[in-house]
């Protein structure tokens, strides 16, 4: 290389931003990356090494320009590599993809190159007043297998609410996998109860999941809006919102939280788990209050003293919350005492 060219270079180089933009920019690389290997099947076909034209039948491929593409790119980050003739991965993260908890990993992956990726990529125009993003239907399978990462977090948390009890009816709001009342289950031996999603593909797999664990016999899965079934659910002690408030609009939640403890035995609670609006500091929580900002059918996140004094307003004489994760704005709150005479509109 002729020394005007690196001189030329190092003079780009100091452009002020440059630098670290491009680094930013080779962790979305390797980002988009994962995304279209595991989509494709390309992680899960070189579980074991094989040749371009085993992948070629392998993932009965059509235009082998763009996997030659997708292979270049894979080896050039160090996520694949190719020797003698064979490509191979590499990488930890192409490594866990294909790992025994892929599926929390992939959701993450899938999650952050979909829908909170189009939150920043048309910001500027639903500022101005385009209409606001219609992805909460595509992405309800991602997020339920998404929420997954908080689950230990939870379980937790659980435990210190309903320790002690040795039976316990549970209403299970947005069940997402179902993974929820196999832990209450596990904690609790003679639990049982409901959980209810309004998506039929997740209430689907959610189901599937209780009757590969053999819980058939304690817990029920039904499919649709909760205030459309509530008054078809015998009373519970315990009613779990995991990750689910935002998507009630604010001026209803009042309403809701009422509707919610009518069906509560004495002495039950209501437990949120869920992220609020934090500190500056937690980008966390403002990732998913911007997609949350960007999306149809959800609200921003709400502040934990505004939560606290909705459940109030709505019948709760007792609202607790905890915060579950250290520098973190993710809470949990248990709602007690509520009183039914405070619910006269339900």
């Amino acid at each position: 290389m002729k020394l005007k060219y690196l001189l030329s270079f190092f003079k780009t180089a100091k452009i002020p931003g440059l630098l670290p933009i491009m680094m930013d920019w080779k962790g979305m690389l390797r980002l988009h990356f994962l995304y279209s290997a595991f989509e494709s099947g390309l992680l899960e076909a070189l579980k074991e090494p094989c040749s371009r034209n085993g992948l070629l039948e392998k993932l009965e491929v059509k235009s082998p320009d763009i996997l030659d593409a997708l292979l270049k790119v894979g080896v050039s980050i160090k996520e694949l590599q190719y020797q003698n003739g064979y490509y191979s991965i590499k990488g930890k993260r192409s490594l866990a993809l294909t790992g025994e908890q892929n599926d929390i990993i992939a959701a993450v992956v899938q999650a952050n190159v979909t829908y909170y990726n189009n939150s920043y990529r048309y910001a500027a125009e639903r500022m101005r007043g385009a209409p606001l993003g219609d992805d909460l239907e595509s992405a309800g399978e991602i997020i339920a297998r998404f929420s997954k990462l908080t689950d230990p977090v939870m379980k937790s948390f659980l435990s210190e609410i309903i320790d002690g009890q040795d039976n316990l009816r549970v209403l299970d709001i947005g069940c997402g996998s179902g993974l929820l009342l196999k832990t209450i289950a596990g904690l609790i031996p003679n639990a049982s109860g409901v959980g209810i999603d309004i998506d039929k593909e997740v209430a689907n797999q959610a189901r599937q999941n209780i009757k590969n664990w053999d819980l058939e016999s304690k817990f029920e899965i039904m499919e649709g809006d909760i205030l459309s079934l509530l008054s078809n659910i015998e009373p519970v002690n315990l009613i779990t919102l995991m990750n689910l408030v935002y998507y009630i609009p604010v001026e209803s939640r009042v309403y809701f939280f009422s509707a919610l403890g009518s069906r509560l035995l004495p002495e039950g609670g209501l437990a949120i788990v869920m992220n609020m609006q934090g500190k500056d500091s937690d980008s966390a929580a403002a990732n998913l209050n911007m997609a949350n900002a960007s999306l149809k059918g959800v609200t921003p996140l709400p502040h934990s003293s505004e939560l606290r004094d909705q459940l109030l307003e709505s019948g709760f004489k007792e609202v607790k919350v905890r915060k579950l994760m250290p520098g973190s704005s993710f809470v949990g709150i248990h709602a007690l005492n509520f009183s039914k005479s405070d619910a006269n509109h339900i």
